[in-house]
């Protein structure tokens, strides 16, 4: 390593410590995760919206929150409303806030989809310094973006993604069979409840509008250890249809609609799409679960912030070492040190 690299390497670690780790962290829950608890503030009571919530857009970033129909809920635009996220277990600490603007709300099946954009977020992840640190350099990552394809986000969105992403949330396949069909990862997604299944993808690229005109998707659970699929299958996104005898693994036909799925999920849920909406970069489609066949629990991929992964590995420089060999793993199925994990996350 040369001198010049060797006092860069210096600079980062008196800035961040052990702080710096891949903004996606790779980790298997059984689903529903119960590591984190998600509540509503500024309503008459407050309401745990863990298993009821969505990312719906990142920028503008907006966030899709279900209720069944309530009068509370109309008085929305005058409260002061706010997502704070805990520990379940241990000390039940308060990790994260993520203060909420109303942006709309989709009235469906006795159900109110509401539809809040980022105010502002507090993250208790970090010192504030660090936190500051990480903030600019995702900033600055973000800028440094200049692929026609990448998302611009505000800042604050940055920041508020990393509050929002404390919360584990699945990784999964989703399939369609129009026009030769296609299949492709989706990990902005969430259960309505009554029934209804949310879920988002970026608006310009193919997948939305293969789903827009399919109308009907089968969703498809990834074992941790099928996890390298969702990150090998990532420029699906961009096409209209792939061959499907070309695929890493083999398929199956979904129970109803007959769409090709992994033969490996343990887990497919056929949902019908009845709405779809634009909020910016991502189209947010609301659909019906049609099916549900769940064969076995099994852990299965989610993903959380590398924020949130250095603060629940405070202390543990062992586990840490081991976390971030897995994740590598996951991601591109070869397992790395901890260093050049980092370094591949930063120069790319």
């Amino acid at each position: 390593m040369s001198i010049l690299r060797k006092v860069h390497h210096a600079i980062r670690q008196i800035i961040f410590g052990d702080t710096l780790l891949p903004q996606v962290i790779t980790l298997s829950f059984v689903e529903p995760q119960s590591e984190i608890a998600v509540w509503l503030h500024g309503l008459r009571e407050p309401i745990d919206v863990t298993q009821r919530l969505s990312m719906a857009c990142a920028a503008p970033l907006s966030i899709c929150i279900a209720f069944a129909e309530n009068p509370a809920l109309r008085t929305q635009k005058s409260a002061h409303l706010a997502l704070r996220f805990s520990e379940r277990g241990g000390r039940q600490m308060d990790l994260g806030e993520i203060e909420l603007k109303p942006a709309g709300s989709i009235s469906l099946d006795g159900s109110e989809l509401a539809i809040f954009q980022a105010r502002s977020s507090n993250n208790y992840c970090l010192p504030r310094a660090q936190l500051l640190a990480h903030n600019l350099l995702r900033v600055y990552k973000n800028r440094q973006c200049t692929d026609a394809s990448s998302i611009r986000m505000t800042p604050g969105g940055i920041r508020a993604m990393a509050v929002l992403s404390i919360r584990p949330y699945p990784v999964a396949l989703a399939s369609h069979d129009h026009a030769g069909g296609n299949i492709f990862p989706l990990n902005l997604m969430g259960d309505m409840g009554n029934g209804l299944f949310a879920f988002s993808l970026v608006d310009s690229r193919n997948a939305a509008l293969g789903v827009e005109r399919a109308a009907r998707v089968a969703l498809s659970s990834i074992p941790i250890a099928q996890s390298a699929y969702a990150f090998q299958l990532g420029s699906n996104h961009f096409r209209q249809l792939i061959e499907w005898d070309r695929l890493p693994f083999e398929t199956k036909a979904s129970e109803i609609f007959r769409i090709p799925v992994p033969a490996f999920a343990q887990r497919v849920r056929e949902l019908e799409v009845v709405r779809s909406q634009a909020l910016g970069s991502h189209r947010l489609f609301v659909a019906r679960i049609v099916s549900d066949q769940e064969l076995k629990a099994c852990e299965n991929l989610h993903f959380i912030d590398g924020i949130y992964q250095a603060w629940r590995m405070k202390g543990r420089a062992a586990e840490l070492n081991a976390a971030l060999a897995a994740d590598s793993l996951n991601k591109r199925g070869v397992p790395t040190s901890r260093f050049a994990a980092v370094q591949r996350e930063y120069r790319s």
